[in-house]
């Protein structure tokens, strides 16, 4: 136990979630926060080693002689080795030289640095044992846990049965999860010669194929699909292409010209009309006599009541609101603005970084000031005297030294000094027309969505499938895609559920008082017969097909089971007599957490990291108030160097939360 003695603390923790494309990294777990840092997934050769940026030599000139320096440049990446391709790692070399080096940048000190590793389930056994060897041989870290992403994301989330979809770079895995251990999974995206990609890649290069003539390369596709006017249109079942593509429609413009009249230059010229009684100065009321009357003029005319009452009623018309049908009708009409999913054509802004030389600014020469008069000279005077020794000739040198020795070398004329470069950020924007649609092959969604159905129908036992259907999750930043997850889900309804009528044809879910005949004869019904029927001792389920599903789940062991009333204590908690289908009739995604304000805006689709640091406390950190068998869990979460000096690299296969 004396690996289990030693505990840290949170700030202490590095937690690493590699990808194909980018690893998440970060180096402590007290806030539960979206990952600080993306590293790209990358490394590249330098002859034996490995770097992990792009380096080149660069020939500058300074002071007219040309030096070579080397530059690393953090964004290139020309010659780059992926070391994981699919999920899978195909370079295991580049991947323990990649670990190290984030190991590196974020950590330290060696020796008090516990490790937080998310596996993909692609990995194997030799994978992580070689992965485990490294890091305890190369590292001084004390304690190594390996954690398999779908059992991360349900850390994360906090539900304990859920089927995770990570929608990858290239991949698709799929794993349904059932009382916090994985139950089933498969994945799309296998690797080999006559590989078919699946994942997000698939629709950049889609997009691609489809915008060759407008030039396109892979980073305007890829900023084209993360665009807000880049989705995929709800599932259509009454479609040829199962998608309602927006068409070309063109308001009338007799209806935009009526409800919006032009005034002509006669009416802009003419002034506006004056009220009765009123002062107009350049067609509009002076308003320096709006409320003064001339009492005077009032009194002397003897019509004081029907002057007031002129007042009073220009007052309410001036004053008082129009009803809101003349406001409506008065105003323009304004054009619909429609959404992105009903315009044939729409625009994105492309970004481009593009280096741009700087050019230095002009030094300004010092001015020359007069000296201030002195010994009785004027300031004319003084001034003549410096202009007659600036334009005079050089004294003439002293000591034998010439005026030739005297000079600096010059450079040469033509040898310009290197001028630096600094990045700029360039924005223009692009039209594009349906190809932002129809980039959403079908034949790839179907594949998702099959993978889906088979991963959960696949699970041996029958009643964990309901919990697992109920409980969809999407993740992975290919997820983020704009109504893709919307289409998979309406996609699986459309083809896979089944009415909850349907389900219950052999047994209702009311209770019934009408008992199965037996084969003694007993309740055949009579004429004469005219008593209650026969009452069943438990809730009236059909005692045949009880006893049927109850051996279906608690059979597994070789004991007989009996049939129990439904939720006494003999039946157990896990069997569930409410289904009796083996296909799902309730498909639907999983409530997210609303506490983490900051996950909330960045999205869920990285929630195998916010379980990862959640399960890094769980196993890292010291507990109070766990008892003998907690505490022997928390110890075989993880491999630490104790237990690795004596189990070796297989340790891994026990000391893990991989399964």
């Amino acid at each position: 136990m004396a690996s289990s003695g030693a505990k840290w603390r949170e700030e202490q923790i590095l937690i690493i979630c590699p990808g194909s494309r980018t690893t998440m990294a970060q180096l402590g777990c007290s806030e539960l926060t979206p990952p600080a840092h993306r590293i790209p997934t990358r490394m590249f050769r330098d002859g034996n080693e490995w770097r992990p940026y792009y380096t080149f030599k660069r020939t500058k000139v300074v002071g007219g002689e040309e030096q070579e320096e080397w530059v690393e440049d953090v964004d290139e990446d020309k010659g780059a080795v992926y070391p994981i391709e699919g999920g899978r790692i195909v370079n295991m070399d580049a991947f323990l030289a990649f670990l190290d080096h984030v190991h590196g940048l974020l950590t330290t000190t060696y020796h008090n640095t516990p490790i937080m590793l998310m596996a993909s389930p692609q990995w194997t056994r030799p994978d992580c044992e070689a992965i485990a060897q490294y890091i305890f041989e190369r590292t001084r870290t004390p304690a190594l846990c390996m954690i398999h992403s779908g059992i991360a994301t349900q850390y994360g989330l906090k539900w304990p049965n859920m089927t995770v979809i990570d929608i990858g770079y290239e991949k698709v895995d799929v794993t349904a999860i059932h009382d916090g251990r994985v139950v089933n999974h498969m994945d799309l995206g296998a690797p080999g010669p006559d590989r078919r990609i699946s994942g997000g890649e698939v629709f950049t290069q889609k997009l691609m194929q489809l915008l060759k003539n407008k030039n396109f390369s892979h980073d305007m596709a890829e900023q084209l699909k993360k665009s807000h006017i880049c989705e995929v249109l709800p599932y259509a079942a009454g479609e040829e292409a199962l998608m309602d593509l927006p068409k070309e429609t063109v308001a009338p413009a007799a209806a935009v010209e009526s409800a919006s009249p032009e005034l002509t230059k006669t009416d802009l010229s003419r002034p506006q009309a004056a009220g009765d009684g009123e002062d107009v100065e350049n067609g509009e009321p002076n308003p320096e006599d709006d409320g003064v009357l001339d009492v005077a003029s009032i009194v002397t005319s003897g019509q004081t009541k029907e002057f007031l009452a002129k007042k009073e009623k220009e007052k309410a018309t001036k004053g008082g609101r129009k009803p809101k049908d003349k406001e409506a009708d008065s105003a323009p009409a304004k054009p619909a603005r429609l959404p992105n999913s009903k315009r044939t054509h729409n625009t994105f802004a492309f970004e481009e970084i593009i280096m741009e030389e700087v050019i230095p600014e002009p030094v300004k020469a010092p001015e020359v000031k007069p000296p201030e008069p002195t010994n009785g000279v004027s300031g004319e005077d003084a001034t003549a005297t410096v202009k007659a020794e600036t334009n005079g000739e050089a004294p003439a040198p002293t000591n034998g030294a010439s005026s030739t020795d005297a000079e600096p070398a010059k450079p040469a004329e033509n040898a310009e000094d290197t001028k630096p470069h600094r990045p700029k950020r360039v924005k223009r924007d692009i039209e594009v027309g349906l190809e932002r649609f129809t980039f959403a092959e079908r034949a790839e969604i179907d594949r998702i969505v099959t993978t889906i159905f088979r991963t959960i129908q696949g699970i041996d036992d029958m009643y964990m499938r309901p919990a697992c259907w109920e409980n969809l999750v999407f993740v992975g930043n290919g997820a983020r895609l704009r109504g893709l997850k919307e289409n998979i889900l309406q996609t699986l309804s459309a083809r896979h559920l089944i009415s909850p009528s349907t389900a219950t044809m052999f047994t209702s879910e009311l209770p019934s008082n009408v008992a199965t005949p037996t084969g003694t004869g007993s309740q055949t019904p009579t004429g004469n017969y005219t008593g209650a029927p026969h009452q069943l001792s438990s809730s009236g389920v059909n005692p045949l097909l009880q006893a049927a599903t109850t051996a279906s789940a608690a059979g597994a062991g070789g004991v007989v089971a009996t049939p129990q009333a439904p939720g006494s204590e003999a039946a157990g908690p896990a069997q569930h007599h409410h289904f009796h289908s083996q296909t799902p009739t309730n498909i639907r995604t999983v409530t997210y957490p609303s506490y983490l304000a900051e996950w909330t805006k960045n999205g869920f689709e990285e929630a195998m990291f916010l379980g990862a640091q959640v399960a890094a406390r769980i196993t890292f950190c010291l507990h109070s108030n766990m008892d003998a068998q907690a505490i022997e869990a928390q110890r075989q979460s993880n491999l630490s160097r104790v237990d690795y000096n004596e189990l070796g690299p297989k340790g891994i296969r026990t000391h893990s939360m991989l399964s």
